[in-house]
């Protein structure tokens, strides 16, 4: 599907209805707007914040649209009155190109009686549209003849996680890593993890010999890291440790004559920032890596253009805001995994949950989610949270890991299937 399918329907001016997601507005104005466009932001009172960002956001497209006009319907949003009015009094200023109204967000009053004030017999060549969700189809919409659904394929408009992120008003405290860091030591323990009693050999070394030396200790529980100036000097055992890591880390030189791994050797190698980040990275955030690593593996082979982890967004009233551990966009369409290393079904159930309201609230009804964790029972899993929309939820356990990069893909085929 190429752009050019899209040329025809495209309008030198264009009604949008701001909803509480602003994306499909977003992708409304980029695929339906000629070059040096106008936007008409159609919004109430509650969605004056996103329409006004919106406006800024669009002002820096490359495709060079002028800036967005905003059409308050202040607490009107189901007055017909007062809809048609505000719509009407922007359509007398426009006195030559071609008119659109998108009505995809908004109210299904404010889009009635948007499509009321719009249609004219005297501008037969307007263009209606709306867009599905469900096919990631934008739909031409006509009064004479059938709807025209046009596939928007994910190279025909990529957009980036950052723009995703700034789209909904939410800032990230760090750019998104993009490169994994120690992707072979991160593999071994992928190995070391599809298996059960591998699995329980490495915690009882990781939590027996290197936590005890690494962390802090109140009330027989553990704490947080010990100083940086601590760590430095530690040079933990690795008597215990699974036979394929000792491997790694010999082969990485990280380990010292008298085979104990040395933080400060780790620290000097320059691959992580902070020598608490590699502590981190043992404690879990190894497969967050690993499972970047795997996206990347395909990221060409599924148009897939942007990627990353870390995403850690502030978010008022909450200590710590929210986190996707790994996502990434096919075009507009995000999306999002989380991972995590345990088996426990309660835990691994909360992630899930957490991840979809997070990713709807991003993606909208478009957006897909993924759980990657160590469970022995994935398919149960998935039935045991039946709330949610399968169709938009995977949830992929031990047995997945050491062919991951092929079930993402098989996720991401699945998802196009659906959308058929």
């Amino acid at each position: 599907m190429s752009t050019s399918e899209f040329d025809k329907y495209k309008v030198d001016h264009l009604f949008l209805l701001v909803g509480e997601n602003p994306l499909p507005n977003y992708v409304a104005a980029r695929l339906l707007l000629n070059p040096g466009g106008t936007p008409y932001l159609v919004y109430t009172t509650g969605t004056e914040k996103p329409a006004k960002r919106l406006q800024t956001i669009l002002s820096s497209e490359p495709i060079g649209l002028k800036t967005a006009q905003l059409v308050p319907l202040n607490d009107g949003e189901a007055d017909a009155y007062q809809i048609q009015k505000a719509i009407r009094s922007k359509l007398e200023t426009i006195k030559d190109g071609k008119i659109g109204l998108n009505y995809t967000g908004g109210t299904k009053a404010m889009a009635v009686h948007a499509y009321r004030a719009v249609f004219s017999k005297e501008r037969p060549q307007t263009v209606f549209s709306y867009l599905d969700p469900r096919k990631l189809e934008m739909c031409i919409d006509s009064e004479n003849t059938p709807i025209k659904p046009i596939k928007v394929k994910p190279e025909v408009l990529p957009v980036k996680l950052a723009k995703l992120f700034q789209i909904h008003s939410l800032e990230l405290k760090a750019n998104p890593t993009q490169e994994a860091r120690l992707p072979d030591l991160a593999a071994t323990l992928a190995e070391i993890f599809k298996d059960e009693d591998k699995a329980k050999h490495w915690f009882d070394w990781y939590y027996k010999v290197f936590c005890e030396n690494a962390r802090k200790k109140k009330n027989s529980n553990y704490g947080d890291w010990k100083s940086k100036s601590e760590l430095e000097k530690l040079s933990v055992s690795l008597e215990t440790a699974p036979p394929a890591v000792i491997a790694y880390l010999k082969r990485e030189k990280l380990v010292t004559p008298d085979d104990k791994i040395s933080l400060q050797v780790v620290q000097q190698k320059g691959i992580f920032t902070e020598i608490k980040h590699f502590c981190k990275y043992l404690d879990g955030l190894w497969l967050e890596h690993y499972v970047l690593q795997q996206v990347k593996n395909i990221a060409d082979l599924h148009s897939i253009k942007d990627y990353g982890l870390n995403f850690e967004v502030p978010l008022k009233g909450t200590r710590s805001g929210f986190e996707f551990d790994v996502a990434f966009t096919r075009g507009y369409q995000l999306f999002a995994i989380s991972v995590s290393t345990t088996s426990k079904r309660d835990l691994c159930k909360n992630k899930l949950f957490e991840a979809y309201l997070r990713a709807r609230q991003m993606g909208g009804d478009e957006a897909r989610v993924a759980l990657i964790c160590c469970t022995d029972e994935p398919d149960t899993l998935k039935a045991e949270v039946a709330v949610l929309d399968e169709k938009k939820i995977a949830v992929f356990g031990r047995d997945d890991l050491m062919d991951l990069a092929s079930r993402i893909g098989e996720w991401i085929k699945q998802n196009d299937k659906d959308a058929r």
